[in-house]
């Protein structure tokens, strides 16, 4: 057997550090979660295949639109991977979000559109300008939806600071140069993308990013509906605490794909919003959780295995 290679080493160490971080994200929230008992509330649990099963497609809609959508950007920014191959590869890179630290999502596709030949700039600019959008809109309808109650997860000069942050990156001139930047730092191969990224296309997104949150708030609801009696939530609500508690475990770079701290988030708002007793709604946090990352795992899947089917037999 060969000695391990140095990039083997070298993964398997920030294996180890990413779940040491994890689990001290879980050792630091402990004390909280272990009051949260689903059993000691009112509230009637039963489970309905039918609505759990919307919830799963609505997730997946939420998934596909998103990866659509980073597709068009990319190949708008000059990318040339088929949109097929570009959803597929955003998918994959999705799951990255899982390891802390948020950036192995954004270099996971940047490094693919590289080892195809494409602009990995491209790929890592528009990743982060499509995150931003998402981020945006996200927050725009938390604090809409949640109004008193998402402030409670925020503070009004991080509001500020953030959004006029937000506003300067996503402009069309900064995320160009930005993409410039990064073609001369990673040599030819780069050469020529960005030039077509323009305003009508970021604004695009934002109308598209908000039809997505719009999925997962469906998704997030059916969810309610199919595991309590009543649902505990309107749809309104559900799409307002999904979308903050999904931008406060953003913020949460630490923590990977914003475990425990988007649970809790969800958990505070519904207790918040609409008197759920904690256990119940740390409960509900935890399904919405298990949901999410089925649909995409199951996204990331079934988008490959269609293109291995599609994919031309050798001769």
């Amino acid at each position: 057997m060969s000695a391990p290679t140095p990039v083997a080493v070298g993964v398997g160490l920030f294996i180890l550090v990413a779940l040491a971080a994890a689990a001290v994200v879980f050792r630091g929230t402990l004390a909280d979660w272990t009051a949260l008992d689903p059993a000691s509330t009112d509230v009637a649990w039963r489970a309905r295949p039918a609505w759990i099963g919307l919830a799963g497609l609505a997730g997946l809609a939420a998934l596909l639109t998103t990866a659509m959508l980073w597709a068009d950007l990319f190949r708008s920014s000059g990318g040339r991977l088929s949109r097929q191959e570009a959803i597929a590869a955003w998918l994959g890179s999705n799951l990255g979000r899982y390891v802390p630290g948020k950036i192995w999502q954004l270099t996971g596709i940047a490094a693919y559109a590289r080892a195809r030949g494409d602009s990995a700039a491209a790929a890592l600019v528009t990743a982060i300008a499509l995150q931003a959008v998402m981020l945006a809109t996200g927050a725009g309808l938390g604090l809409a939806l949640c109004g008193r109650a998402a402030l409670e997860y925020a503070k009004p000069t991080a509001l500020v600071i953030g959004g006029l942050t937000l506003g300067v990156v996503l402009s069309p001139p900064v995320l160009r140069w930005l993409i410039r930047l990064g073609e001369r730092a990673m040599g030819a191969a780069d050469v020529g993308a960005g030039a077509r990224l323009t305003g009508a296309a970021l604004v695009r997104a934002g109308v598209i990013a908000i039809f997505v949150w719009g999925f997962y708030g469906l998704g997030f609801w059916a969810l309610s509906v199919g595991l309590m009696s009543p649902a505990p939530v309107s749809w309104p609500q559900a799409l307002g605490v999904f979308a903050a508690g999904y931008v406060v475990g953003y913020a949460a770079l630490f923590a990977p794909g914003g475990l425990v701290i988007r649970e809790g988030a969800i958990a505070g708002l519904l207790a918040f919003l609409v008197g759920l007793p904690l256990g119940a709604a740390g409960a509900l946090a935890v399904g919405a959780r298990l949901w999410t990352t089925t649909v995409e795992v199951v996204a990331f899947f079934v988008v490959w295995l269609v293109r291995l089917r599609r994919r031309p037999e050798p001769r």
